[in-house]
């Protein structure tokens, strides 16, 4: 069995999407979604139910008032923003252990990543749902590395400690035969989210190639700066040293104004871990 297809079968045995976290991410591209349904559904796992409260009643939604059910939930910061949160809460849940990986890390860098790309997204006139999960996903496929090669995967975590997430995917690429963006694209199919998702996870890192989606530059820029905040770089730093072929495509023309933007994308790191 080559690596490809030990992944194909391993992934089928990779942890599983609570029930309603699936049938969110399948509806994502769904305009004709139940609320009342939907609402039912989050509330039949308490557990998820509860953290979604949390997440929405954060600083970032601003609500005048708190938000103490899932009904209120949807009505104050919209279904989009509840299906995000639902996603976010159920995907960050499911792999409590992953050897050689410290996932507060992991996911601090995932959040901090969907809520660049969901704003990026919002001032470029697209749907920031889609956005914010494939920001969130985007190295999910890091996970099933360490749990099926634990050694291969510590060995290209500390082969690229420091290093961009491109070197990484080279390395995984050398060591396994096989990267992370494959793996996630697989992951995600097995957890049912719509095909536009599937397409930025495996060409994020590959924005401009034939076939990548329209959300890919917006991921790509997203990785590439919360990657430079946990540098510690400032935000003159990054929007000098962004890729000038995306800059291009998501409009970013005027350098004051770049700056700013950034410096603004400075907050999702702090809420970022207040979620978890």
């Amino acid at each position: 069995m080559n690596v490809i297809d030990n992944f194909l079968d391993q992934i089928n045995r990779m942890p599983m999407l609570p029930k309603v976290v699936q049938e969110v991410a399948a509806q994502l591209d769904n305009e004709d979604v139940d609320l009342k349904a939907l609402a039912a559904s989050i509330n039949h796992d308490q557990v998820l139910a509860a953290r979604v409260l949390r997440m929405s009643n954060s600083a970032y939604f601003g609500c005048s008032r708190s938000i103490k059910t899932v009904e209120d939930a949807v009505a104050l910061i919209g279904l989009e923003n509840v299906a995000t949160l639902v996603v976010a809460s159920g995907v960050t849940t499911t792999f409590t252990n992953v050897p050689g990986l410290n996932l507060q890390h992991f996911w601090v860098h995932s959040l901090v990543t969907a809520s660049i790309a969901r704003q990026i997204s919002r001032d470029s006139g697209l749907d920031a749902a889609t956005a914010y999960i494939a920001g969130l996903l985007h190295s999910v496929g890091q996970l099933p590395i360490h749990l099926v090669f634990p050694a291969a995967g510590a060995q290209v975590t500390e082969m690229c400690r420091g290093r961009s997430v491109l070197e990484r995917k080279a390395a995984e690429q050398s060591i396994l035969g096989i990267d992370h963006c494959q793996i996630g694209e697989m992951l995600a199919k097995m957890w049912n989210f719509p095909e536009e998702i599937l397409c930025v996870l495996r060409h994020y890192l590959e924005p401009f190639k034939a076939g990548a989606s329209e959300f890919a530059p917006v991921v790509y820029a997203a990785v590439y700066i919360a990657s430079e905040f946990e540098r510690e770089k400032t935000a003159a730093e990054i929007a000098a040293s962004l890729d000038a072929e995306v800059m291009q495509a998501l409009n970013w023309n005027d350098a004051d104004a770049l700056i700013e933007r950034i410096e603004h994308y400075r907050i999702f790191v702090q809420e970022a871990q207040s979620y978890l």
